[in-house]
């Protein structure tokens, strides 16, 4: 067994209903890789949003970075699934080699059947409220299509008083530098609002 890869800690010091710190709940995950032939992983997770009576879709897709000897090494990609995978609870991760795992590094041939199956309700459950996490108009691309794209940010938290506090923490941390760009008011008003899944664009978000 080759270990399970984590990234490195590193410390730092909306204006729609559905915008802004919301309450989440998992509703199905599906695994998109296969799709790009750039992307290591592309998982899409759909999520119940608090005050919108439309789901939203949470992307973590990239292509891992490796040393010398084929090994992958911490970055953003690796940063985004764990944000993802702490949040919901899974002890699992991810081998040098780049292949998912679980708590006990066996390999996981498929992973979304495997999170559906622990971490998604049944289809005729309600979705669990049990993460929060920051929903925001993204600012358009520049050389993009001019429209606005409705964004789950990759740093979710549990539903707790702490995971709150955190994810503001975090957010504001992020908006000061620039991180997260968000569209403005004037923007949003003059820009026709998209509330559609884009596959093929890796959105890098710290």
């Amino acid at each position: 067994m080759s270990g399970i890869v984590r990234p490195s800690q590193k410390s730092s010091g909306g204006t729609g209903s559905y915008l802004g710190f919301k309450e989440l709940g998992v509703v199905r995950f599906e695994d998109k890789s296969s799709n790009f032939d750039w992307a290591d992983v592309y998982i899409s997770v759909e999520m119940k949003v608090e005050g919108s009576q439309y789901p939203r879709k949470l992307f973590v897709s990239g292509s891992h970075e490796k040393d010398d000897s084929g090994n992958i090494i911490d970055s953003s990609l690796l940063k985004r699934i764990y944000y993802l995978f702490d949040a919901i609870g899974f002890e699992g991760g991810i081998n040098l080699k780049g292949q998912f795992v679980d708590d006990k590094e066996v390999v996981i041939p498929n992973i979304a059947d495997y999170l559906n199956d622990n971490f998604a309700p049944n289809p005729i459950e309600d979705p669990k409220m049990l993460l929060i996490g920051y929903l925001y108009k993204e600012a358009p691309r520049k050389g993009g299509d001019g429209k606005l794209y409705t964004r789950i940010h990759n740093y979710l938290q549990p539903n707790t008083a702490k995971g709150l506090e955190q994810l503001k923490d975090r957010i504001q941390f992020l908006k000061s530098k620039n991180f997260i760009k968000e569209a403005s008011e004037d923007t949003m008003n003059g820009v026709l609002s998209a509330n559609v899944e884009i596959e093929g664009i890796v959105t890098e978000q710290l």
